[in-house]
């Protein structure tokens, strides 16, 4: 591998902390629907949208498709009418896009990062307004000049044709390059396959058969940690 040019990000769970965003915007889809959101109903969520981006993933469901099936299947699941689903999409979307929570210590250590002179860019399966306008809310929009969704791409992890457009955009090789995310079978074998240094941000400690059938070039329980791997390379 060649020194580091570039230095490539996931968003949900690595940056974002997605499941404290999914809670509040759930929140306002249950007061609005009349459904408790206890743990229950939480986990039964989590469990359908967990099964609807699996097979966007696959290119069974359309993004636009996925915003309404999710609530369909969750309210059916919860012993619900699944009527609202169509309304209760976008309001989801507007609440949950509103926010950018992030993982503790990320702004921190992406502008370390990028203080290091090295080109910065995003690379999500997620829908690109919600993803752009999360960034933005974050406070760090203007630390990623690239920002590639699957839903603009055409191409969702682990297709490597996402992270090759990345690549792309900031002129760099894949030798070049380092992608951080938070799945190994969706971050990681993309990165494997675009040949991508591949970062796994394991801040639970998961079990290595997590990562099974996939190369990890690096692994690691802190975002902080990020700065010094790259200085090193």
């Amino acid at each position: 591998m060649r020194p580091v040019r570039a230095v490539l990000f996931d968003l949900d769970h690595t940056l974002f902390d997605t499941e404290r965003t999914e809670r509040r915007a759930l929140g306002c889809v249950a007061r609005a629907a009349g459904v408790p959101l206890g743990p229950k109903a939480l986990e039964a969520y989590r469990v359908v949208n967990t099964h609807v981006w699996g097979e966007y993933r696959a290119g069974r469901l359309t993004s636009k498709e996925l915003r309404v099936l999710r609530f369909h299947l969750w309210l059916e699941k919860i012993g619900h009418d699944p009527a609202p689903a169509r309304t209760l999409a976008p309001l989801y979307l507007d609440e949950f896009s509103s926010r950018g929570d992030l993982i503790s210590g990320a702004a921190a250590a992406v502008r370390s990062v990028a203080r290091l002179g090295v080109r910065m860019g995003v690379v999500t399966n997620g829908i690109d307004r919600v993803q752009r306008r999360r960034l933005g809310a974050s406070d760090l929009k203007a630390v990623f000049p690239v920002v590639v969704t699957s839903e603009r791409a055409g191409f969702t992890k682990p297709d490597p044709r996402i992270i090759e457009q990345a690549l792309r955009r900031l002129r760099v090789e894949p030798d070049q390059a380092v992608y951080i995310g938070d799945d190994p079978q969706v971050d990681g074998l993309a990165a494997n396959r675009a040949s991508v240094f591949f970062v796994w941000f394991n801040p639970s400690r998961a079990a290595a058969e997590t990562a099974r059938g996939v190369t990890i070039n690096h692994e690691i329980a802190h975002l902080r940690e990020i700065r010094d791997l790259i200085r090193g390379r």
